[in-house]
C-alpha cells in the first residue's frame, strides 16, 4: 500500500470503529486478533521476526482488550471461563513469539475461533444488549 493509502485505511478503520456498537467493536477486535496471529505465522515462516514480534505485541494487547472488557458480575462462570482462556491464549502468544513456534499459533486460532463464532452467532435482536 501507497503511504496515501495506508492513511486513508487507518482513517477508514478508525472512522468504522469510533461509529460501531459495542457489539460490533467486539467483533472487529476478533477479527484483528485472529489476522495479527495469521500475520505471525506468516512472518516466522518468512523470518521476519521483527514483523512476528509487531503483530504478536498486537494480538496480546487486544487479548488484553477483550479480557478487561469481561463484565465477572453479569457473566459469572462464562467471564472466569473467558478470562482464563484468554490468560493462557496470551501465555502461549508469548512462548510462540520467543520459540518461532507456529504451531503454538495455530493452537491459539483453535482456540479463538469457536469463541468468535459464539460471538458472530448473538441473534441480531440480543446484539443491543452487549455493552464495552
Amino acid at each position: 500500500m501507497t503511504h496515501a493509502s495506508l492513511k486513508k485505511y487507518q482513517q477508514t478503520t478508525k472512522s468504522t470503529a469510533q461509529q460501531a456498537s459495542p457489539y460490533q467493536l467486539v467483533a472487529m477486535l476478533f477479527q484483528k486478533l485472529l489476522g495479527n496471529i495469521a500475520t505471525a505465522k506468516g512472518a516466522i515462516s518468512q523470518s521476519n521476526f521483527e514483523k512476528k514480534g509487531t503483530e504478536l505485541s498486537n494480538a496480546i494487547a487486544i487479548i488484553g482488550v477483550l479480557e478487561g472488557s469481561l463484565d465477572f458480575k453479569q457473566g459469572g462462570e462464562v467471564s472466569e471461563n473467558l478470562a482464563s482462556l484468554y490468560k493462557f491464549c496470551s501465555e502461549q502468544l508469548l512462548v510462540a513469539s520467543t520459540t518461532n513456534d507456529s504451531d503454538k499459533l495455530e493452537e491459539v486460532i483453535q482456540i479463538l475461533l469457536p469463541i468468535k463464532s459464539g460471538w458472530d452467532s448473538i441473534p441480531l435482536e440480543n446484539q443491543n444488549q452487549v455493552s464495552f
